[in-house]
């Protein structure tokens, strides 16, 4: 597998190859004596380093003498200094100013600096980020209690709250894990391999780009988390319906408030006689911290939807390119699949509708 791959031109739509080139470039290949070389040098810490998964960026969990764990980020080659820059500017924004549910501080290096320029050999020009460990058991890709689905809609809130009023980036961050992509990515309609569902799917993206185009950028907007999955929220490990924290900003987009909790909510859709109850839930425990008006409760649906297309699309798309990660980049795709293929065989209207009621009966 070379370096970088390149996606063929038919794929990329215009303004996006940035965000492309971030997604076609492998992992650094960062060795395990290298993590720990990188935190004793850069970082003036003796540790033990263990691998953690990762799609685009090497991260390593590091133990030092005192048993004092932390999270070293070797990013992407394609990550700009600008794009850190800003995911920093998040963190740091939320370290303090959200107190019921752990958050990730940043370490700084031994110059003070929260990003590290590395020097070494194999390693030279990537930049680093180490954070703080956050207790707690990854939630996992099972769709949620009401209660945690309750919390973790709040846990969403409690964010907004604290990101409500940040200035945008000097330059837009284009990520393709930003939902609000969606409509501009049909070139990747043909990775989907079951043909029911790639038609499907063309529909909605038609739709997206006809009806929810026109008003989502009139939406709150703000950072936004941007990949509130399984893997990112943590539950207590003695109580696995309450989210004890949250970790891995480094999707962070300036973009509508309300697609956090879309994003969150595509990862605990349900199945069974009520697959929106989490989605309500969320939407409820939101409200406890940030009233969403009446355009963003309009425009949920959507972007859950959104979100499960964009899921389906990258997921299949990338499972080729990086064969060698394909377990850890397919970890979500059958609950993706089968709530995706839910919401799209729904009448139209309908998912809006019942959130609308659902919300109005509260």
């Amino acid at each position: 597998m070379s370096e970088s791959l390149m996606a063929r031109t038919d794929e990329v739509p215009p303004g996006l190859e940035g965000a492309f080139a971030q997604f076609c470039r492998a992992r650094p290949d960062i060795s395990l004596e290298q993590a720990r070389e990188i935190a004793r040098s850069v970082y003036g810490m003796e540790v033990s380093a263990t691998a953690l998964p990762g799609e685009r960026d090497a991260n390593f969990l590091l133990c030092d003498g005192n048993g004092r764990r932390t999270v070293l980020k070797i990013m992407n080659a394609s990550e700009t200094e600008e794009d850190a820059a800003f995911v920093s500017r998040v963190m740091e924004r939320l370290a303090g100013a959200v107190t019921e549910i752990g958050l990730a501080g940043i370490v700084p290096a031994l110059g003070g600096d929260g990003i590290a320029i590395l020097t070494m050999p194999g390693a030279e020009g990537l930049m680093a980020r180490m954070v703080g460990w956050v207790d707690g058991v990854p939630m996992g890709g099972r769709a949620g209690s009401p209660r945690l689905a309750h919390g973790t809609g709040r846990a969403v809130g409690l964010m907004a709250r604290a990101l409500q009023g940040m200035a945008p980036p000097e330059q837009a961050r284009a990520v393709l894990w930003d939902s609000l992509q969606v409509d501009a990515l049909g070139g990747l309609l043909p990775h989907v391999p079951q043909p029911a569902r790639r038609r499907a799917m063309a529909g909605f993206l038609d739709m997206f780009r006809g009806r929810v185009r026109p008003l989502v950028d009139a939406l709150p907007r703000q950072p936004i988390h941007n990949d509130l999955n399984g893997s990112n929220l943590l539950v207590a490990a003695d109580d696995a319906e309450r989210v004890a924290g949250i970790v891995d900003f480094g999707d962070a987009v300036f973009a509508p408030r309300i697609n956090d909790l879309a994003v969150a909510a595509s990862y605990q859709m349900g199945s069974g006689r009520d697959p929106l109850a989490g989605v309500t839930a969320m939407l409820a425990g939101f409200a406890t911290v940030m009233v969403p008006e009446p355009a963003e409760i309009d425009l949920l649906f959507d972007l859950v939807v959104a979100r499960l297309a964009l899921r389906v699309l990258l997921t299949e798309w990338r499972s080729v390119l990086f064969p060698d990660n394909r377990d850890y980049i397919r970890r979500n795709s059958v609950q993706a699949g089968q709530a995706l293929d839910w919401a799209l065989a729904l009448p139209p209207g309908w998912g809006r509708a019942a959130i609308r009621e659902a919300w109005a009966g509260r």
